[in-house]
């Protein structure tokens, strides 16, 4: 790409005005950028300037997008265009591509890659179409040698006069098409080919004074056309000149790429789903196998049963550790895994892995170790499950192949700045140790040093892979020292950032809570496999919980229309109608009892799988296998909560008040920042905009309607949910959708202006919550 690129921005909405120029800025884009905020005012700065590519929302106050990138191509500016919009319509991208944009781009893409790519595209796609138009002009230059060019490649060279008719027609090209030389001489270019209306669409434009191009398929042949306006020296038509090349090698490689495209599509998205559905068919029985083992294991045992059932358990846990290592493989491979960014003390985490480790190491008789430096700080931020499964991973495999010698787990403070802390660690072992010739090689994938090593010791050969390229997502790297028969040595660093310079975190606490608290409690759960409904009547019935339980999905949203339920657990893979239907279902079709608290039950708990979970309407999630205390802090939760509007509110007069007092506001930075990728600047201009324009725009909304201007009401609405959903607060974004859609609806009024009150409280509180942040 150039070194800088003048960019600009057409787009009403300062959000995502300065979401595109930090996206810019973050993927090191080097840019000069010229906004407008109207669709007119964007096309005067087009004919004064010129730009290295556009981007245009869909939705703006005087035009859409369509039109307005109509117009573009009206004007004699030749600049890739990207069209930018809050939905994923495809025949609102069909569209924009035939319009000439050269890409079409959602909201939620509109990051450093998302960006970088879409522009990295749309250049290149700019310069072949100018290469081509230098190769057109090189041709016109040389008239003197068009004539044995035209003989000798496949190419047509044609011109008709001002009434259409052929007055020349030549090039090698014409016995692809059936024709010879000058053969159509005198024929109307109308009636040879009638039978193609979309290149006589072409040539009607190009008779009123345009230069178009076109590619058609002529008996067999793919051929691209240009028509070139001739016009007299006053500036009359006079006729048209046409240049045809065979592109059949072309189209053709380009159908073969698209086709293996499509296939490498399909292959991931076969592949995600098998690994979706895997992950929900192995951890369902695994959730009741261990569920009703720790029952049974509180239950009164003899010493030959307790060993069984020890030995049940053991096996499970090592089960669920492969399962684990290959779901988490899958989503590396996905790029699905995303990394937390909070405060731990690092210290208690090294010491409680190795105190859970210890008792594997005694079995082997094996010593273990620890030696932190005292310049490490006990708090770092950084994401401690990741970190303590590298930890878990190093020291496990260190246990696994040492016997009766010693395992040292050390950590160096290398460099510590205001603004992060690199550390080093390394696991020594004194174990059987690696060849020299499979030090590389044991970070592949399904990869052991040898081929008895799966044989003796097990597992899955993922480990390593999964811990090397964790450390890597991280900023480290991880390297190994070995020699065989005398131990092997694993070492990594991490730059964790330092939490004195890191906005304070609420820190998750585990609460013991007594169900007694709670008073009596309905509970439905909506579940098809027997044993975990065995495991969870148990756990819940333990409780003095009452319970219903529902095959399906089906007989769940039945059960609920005929009874109330105080919380709803919904597994989200069910026959007939699945827990994402049913709880969508819920939420939009069943009035007052839209309402109730629903959690998610699922065995796949990623953050797409959550954020799927959230958008069908959930309000919390519980991954399998179940664990009892997790299940009982989710209801414990949101029995007591304040209850909130969902999609389709019930608004009556006696809801409405009682709904005056909003509750806690929930709001979630998560993508936020993620899309502002650690830069503290960015985000708090983002917030300290919604704080400013917010008030300001709901203002404007509550004028609007007070003058039954709807088109402004919905404008206004769209604009705002882009705003709320940077800040996270999904009741405002659901809110603002509603109101989007029932803006031009007569009957629905009273239910935008409730929404809109509702609103005006929700951003009262939120605001008031993000100054204290």
């Amino acid at each position: 790409m150039p070194e800088t690129l003048h960019i600009l921005i057409i787009d009403d909405d300062d959000v995502d005005r300065l979401t595109i120029k930090r996206s810019l800025k973050t993927a090191g884009i080097s840019a000069e950028t010229t906004v407008a905020d109207s669709g007119n005012a964007g096309l005067a700065h087009i004919k004064t300037k010129s730009f290295d590519c556009i981007f245009i929302d869909f939705k703006l106050p005087d035009m859409d997008g369509l039109e307005l990138l109509q117009k573009i191509r009206e004007t004699d500016a030749d600049v890739p265009v990207l069209l930018v919009t809050s939905y994923g319509d495809e025949r609102i991208a069909t569209k924009a591509i035939q319009l000439g944009a050269a890409d079409y781009i959602s909201k939620t893409q509109l990051t450093p890659e998302g960006i970088s790519q879409s522009l990295r595209s749309a250049i290149r796609l700019k310069k072949t179409e100018l290469e081509k138009r230098e190769a057109l002009k090189q041709l016109q230059n040389t008239q003197a040698e068009l004539q044995t060019i035209i003989e000798n490649i496949p190419i047509i060279i044609s011109k008709v006069d001002k009434d259409g008719n052929f007055t020349f027609s030549a090039g090698k090209g014409l016995s692809l098409i059936g024709r010879k030389t000058h053969d159509v001489i005198g024929k109307s270019l109308f009636d040879v080919y009638a039978n193609n209306p979309k290149l006589l669409e072409e040539v009607r434009k190009a008779m009123n004074g345009q230069i178009t191009r076109t590619t058609n398929l002529i008996n067999g042949s793919y051929f691209e056309t240009l028509f070139q306006p001739i016009r007299t020296n006053s500036g009359e038509f006079n006729g048209l000149m046409s240049f045809s090349f065979d592109i059949t090698d072309r189209m053709k490689s380009e159908e073969t790429l698209k086709k293996a495209k499509e296939l490498a599509e399909e292959t991931v998205k076969v592949k995600e789903e098998f690994f979706a559905n895997m992950s929900h068919e192995i951890r369902t029985p695994m959730n009741g196998i261990i569920g009703l083992t720790s029952v049974l294991q509180k239950t009164e045992l003899t010493d030959e049963q307790r060993t069984y059932l020890d030995a049940i358990h053991t096996s499970s846990e090592h089960l669920l550790v492969i399962i684990n290592d290959l779901l988490d493989f899958s989503k590396m491979e996905a790029g699905k895994i995303m990394l937390e960014e909070i405060n731990f003390d690092l210290r208690k985490l090294i010491n409680d892995t190795v105190e859970l480790l210890s008792p594997k190491a005694r079995e082997r008789n094996n010593r273990l170790k620890v030696i932190v430096d005292p310049q490490i700080p006990e708090q770092v931020c950084g994401d401690p499950v990741r970190f303590s499964q590298v930890l878990t991973n190093l020291i496990g495999n260190a246990i696994k192949f040492t016997e009766n010698g010693q395992i040292r787990i050390l950590a160096e403070n290398i460099k510590e700045t205001a603004d992060s802390i690199l550390l080093e660690f390394e696991v020594q072992d004194t174990g059987i140790g690696i060849p020299e010739d499979k030090l590389q090689s044991i970070f592949e994938s399904f990869t052991q040093a040898s081929s008895d090593t799966t044989r003796k010791f097990g597992g899955t050969g993922l480990g390593l892979t999964i811990s090397k390229q964790l450390i890597e997502m991280q900023g480290g790297k991880l390297s190994v020292r070995s020699k065989q028969g005398e131990g092997s040595t694993f070492t990594f660093s991490i730059n964790f950032k330092n939490p004195e310079a890191q906005p304070l975190q609420a820190t998750a606490e585990e609460l013991e809570i007594d169900p007694k608290e709670l008073g009596p409690v309905r509970v439905l759960l909506a579940e098809d496999n027997e044993i975990n409904q065995l495991l969870a009547r148990k756990v819940i019935t333990d409780w003095g919980f009452e319970l219903d339980i529902a095959a399906n999905g089906r007989i769940a949203v039945e059960l609920l229309k005929e009874n109330d339920y105080d919380v709803v657990l919904m597994d989200m893979q069910m026959p007939e109608m699945d827990g994402y239907e049913a709880t969508k279902y819920i939420r939009n079709e069943m009035g007052p009892k839209s309402n109730v608290p629903i959690i998610a039950f699922t065995a796949h708990a990623t953050k797409m799988e959550i954020g799927k979970c959230m958008l069908a309407g959930a309000n919390a999630y519980v991954s399998k296998p179940l664990k009892p205390n997790e299940l009982l802090s989710e209801i414990y939760d949101l029995v007591n909560q304040e209850p909130g509007i969902v999609f389709k509110p019930d608004l009556t007069e006696e809801n409405t008040t009682a709904s005056e007092n909003i509750g806690e506001v929930n709001i979630d930075l998560t993508f936020l920042k993620e899309m502002a990728a650690g830069n503290q600047t960015f985000m708090d201009e983002i917030i300290g905009m919604f704080i400013s324009a917010t008030p300001e725009s709901l203002q404007k909304m509550q004028e609007a309607i007070n003058e039954n201007d709807w088109t402004n009401v919905k404008a206004i609405a769209h604009r705002l949910k882009s705003s709320m959903f940077l800040i996270g607060i999904k009741e405002l974004e659901m809110n603002m959708a509603t109101i989007e859609q029932n803006a031009q609806n007569a009957e629905e009024n009273e239910l935008v202006q409730k929404l809109l009150d509702r609103t005006k409280k929700i951003c009262e509180a939120a605001i008031t919550k993000l100054k204290q942040l």
